[in-house]
């Protein structure tokens, strides 16, 4: 049965933030993301595919889970589903996924030691947003603190570059980082902001057992209110002439030096 055009509206309306907001729902599309969302905590109230999509062995399976699981699932035409899709090169399949978010208060509470947590602040590219939850999860990373200037998580174009990690790193969005700095510093954690002029680098320091570890903009760097919070700044050793680096790579250095000081696993019990 073909789409109603109403809900075919409402689909191409999540693109935008404020439908997301208002229903509280953000998009996977890809069989990467659906499959990660699948196999995740999340609820998914609504899929779409294609046929062509379904017809695939793990097309098959994925749908088959996606019913398992009590999603709402509606086969499309392609000509449909391209109507809606966000991607050039649509792969047939998409789901509508329930936010779910930690309160910057709780994931500071609750994470047990050694704990790290990333804090970003007014991360603007929606690619190097994604990026950088990205290898949270590669690193896995305790939670993710999102201030209130960055782009929205939940933009498709984030939710991409996350290639899954949405649905594995607990994320906090439109939080205050200086107050949520200051109660990271009360429960025991010292707060280390990147910063490429400062004196120390990732070589230089052993890294707390409970560290939150803040990234600022990737013009202008971190706000005043925030880099007065932290204890510490951490640079990168530059050997060549760039100027700078992006911020995903400066985590992915970063994160992986904090991991030579504490190995152990820092996430949220229950957090795949």
């Amino acid at each position: 049965m073909p789409l109603t055009r109403k809900k075919s509206l409402e689909l191409r309306s999540l693109a935008q933030k404020k439908a997301r907001d208002e229903r509280g729902i953000f998009v996977a599309e890809g069989f990467r993301l659906v499959k990660d969302a699948a196999e995740s905590a999340f609820e998914i109230p609504e899929a779409f595919f294609t046929p062509e999509f379904e017809s695939t062995p793990p097309g098959k399976a994925l749908t088959g889970a996606l019913r398992a699981r009590g999603a709402a699932c509606e086969r499309v035409s392609a000509r449909e589903f391209a109507s809606f899709a966000d991607t050039v090169h649509a792969q047939g399949i998409l789901a509508l996924v329930l936010k779910k978010q930690e309160s910057a208060g709780d994931l500071i509470d609750r994470l047990p030691a050694p704990a790290l947590i990333v804090a970003l602040d007014g991360i603007a590219d929606p690619g190097n947003l994604g990026t950088v939850i990205r290898t949270c999860d590669w690193f896995a990373a305790g939670g993710v603190l999102l201030g209130a200037s960055s782009v929205d998580v939940y933009n498709p174009k984030v939710v991409r570059a996350t290639m899954g990690g949405i649905f594995h790193v607990p994320l906090a969005s439109g939080v205050d980082l200086p107050v949520a700095a200051g109660h990271a510093r009360e429960r025991g954690y010292t707060v280390y902001a990147a910063d490429p002029a400062a004196e120390s680098s990732e070589a230089d320091l052993r890294f707390a057992e409970r560290s939150l570890l803040v990234f600022g903009n990737e013009a202008h760097g971190i706000s005043p209110g925030l880099a007065r919070v932290a204890d510490a700044r951490v640079a990168i050793r530059r050997f060549g002439s760039a100027e700078s680096l992006n911020v995903g790579v400066a985590c992915g250095i970063l994160l992986a030096a904090h991991r030579r000081c504490h190995p152990s696993r820092t996430r949220l019990p229950g957090v795949p």
